[in-house]
């Protein structure tokens, strides 16, 4: 891939052209190229984004087929009972964001291969889901359509709760998602999104987003401006780790690991691969190390009571909001 393939952006949820530096990074993850990626901040609406970032028709070269499996770490090769297994604990955390709402008709925007159109099936709702990339397996063969969503005709159909789940940070036009959310939402509706938070130490000082695929990066400012501007109330804004992961352990053995001699690109290599998590936890340069081990269970230790901390006022990496579709500005609908 070719430096040519990325292109420079203004601000992505406001539209402003003012921003400022705040780092580079690499795609740490699964190294699809060896591009450096700058994150700036809107001086406007506190957004973080990628500029320069892939072109959006060559973004799907960024999503490798492991990308879909690591969450189960298992290659596609888990039947879908197995699944749902190791889902399940997360399945009934997404569950309780729609606590209190009569069952009545779902849309799971990013539904991946199907397990919450599942899940919240079996709860009574009438579900039906999107999922952005047709390479994604449906082993449950639940009612998804593939594509692009803001090219999606769904008729007069109009829905009671719609859900985006790690979605909104890897799309091109955030700002358009919401919108059409909005319009297919009944009046007093419910939208529930989960993103990354930029003012989070995991965020802004252990990169712990999915560069380049994470594309915007959210803070409470713009997360509450862009539910006004598309016609939303904002209902509840929280900040944990009961989702999915990006706990605050692993600061410490990062920085004795760099006190001894590591380098930071390669350090940050052995900290987000997936293939062997025991190379960063557990390892010196690929050798197993008691002392490393020690480490390890010393940072856990002193880093979980500080992160539940962070996480109640707010500054956890993963954010998590529910809304009510009210009106847009300017808009008596």
């Amino acid at each position: 891939m070719n430096q040519s393939d990325l292109v420079e952006v203004k601000c992505p949820l406001c539209g402003s052209e003012s921003s400022r530096r705040i780092f580079t990074t690499k795609d740490y993850l699964f190294s699809v190229s060896d591009h450096e990626f700058t994150v700036r901040k809107c001086v406007d609406c506190g957004c973080g984004f990628l500029s320069p970032r892939p072109k959006e028709d060559g973004i799907g070269d960024y999503y490798p087929e492991a990308f879909y499996w690591s969450w189960e770490g298992a290659e596609g090769k888990l039947a879908w009972a197995d699944i749902i297994q190791k889902r399940t604990a997360q399945l009934e955390q997404k569950s309780r964001w729609l606590e209190g709402i009569p069952p009545g008709k779902l849309l799971d925007i990013g539904a991946q291969k199907g397990e919450f159109l599942w899940f919240m099936q079996r709860a009574g709702w009438n579900v039906q889901g999107v999922e952005l990339d047709s390479k994604v397996p449906n082993p449950g063969n639940m009612p998804i359509r593939y594509g692009d969503f803001l090219q999606m005709d769904f008729g007069d159909e109009k829905f009671d709760a719609i859900t985006l789940w790690a979605v909104l940070e890897h799309v091109y036009h955030p700002g358009e998602f919401i919108n059409k959310a909005s319009e297919l939402l009944k009046p007093g509706g419910k939208i529930i999104v989960l993103v990354t938070n930029l003012h989070s130490i995991q965020s802004r000082f252990y990169h712990a987003d999915d560069y380049p695929r994470h594309l915007t990066l959210f803070t409470r400012k713009s997360v509450a401006r862009l539910c006004k501007r598309h016609g939303f109330r904002l209902d509840t804004v929280v900040t944990d780790q009961k989702i999915f992961g990006g706990t605050l352990n692993g600061g410490l053995l990062f920085a004795v690991k760099r006190l001894m001699g590591y380098n930071r690109s390669d350090l940050m290599l052995e900290w987000k691969q997936l293939d062997d998590p025991d190379l960063f936890w557990g390892k010196w340069r690929g050798k197993p190390s008691r002392l490393i081990r020690m480490i390890s269970r010393l940072d856990r230790a002193v880093s979980y009571p500080v992160e539940v901390i962070l996480d109640r006022l707010g500054f956890g990496f993963i954010m998590t909001f529910s809304a009510t579709r009210v009106a847009k500005e300017g808009s008596n609908v």
